[in-house]
């Protein structure tokens, strides 16, 4: 069995995995959202600039994507 710990609070898991962490890879709810406010409040960052390259995978990839399907509640207006 490997043991995995949370990035935050480095608590052990023994298994990992959504299944048996609901919120993997982070040990609880909690230590999520610490992450969530690190990459909000600028802790974490990517310094690298962007590449022509990772643009054209970015428009392609959007390209790709199919719009959302309307609601079946006929009734329902969409935004």
């Amino acid at each position: 069995m490997e043991k995995v710990r949370c990035p935050i609070c480095e608590r052990t898991m023994d298994q990992h995995g959504p299944k048996e962490w609901p919120d993997w890879p982070f040990c609880s709810k909690r230590c999520r959202m610490v992450d969530l406010g690190r990459w909000l409040g600028g802790t974490y960052h990517i310094d690298s600039p962007l590449k022509a390259e990772d643009v054209e995978g970015f428009a392609a990839l959007a390209d790709s994507l199919k719009p959302a399907a309307p609601s079946a509640d006929p009734h329902r207006e969409e935004a």
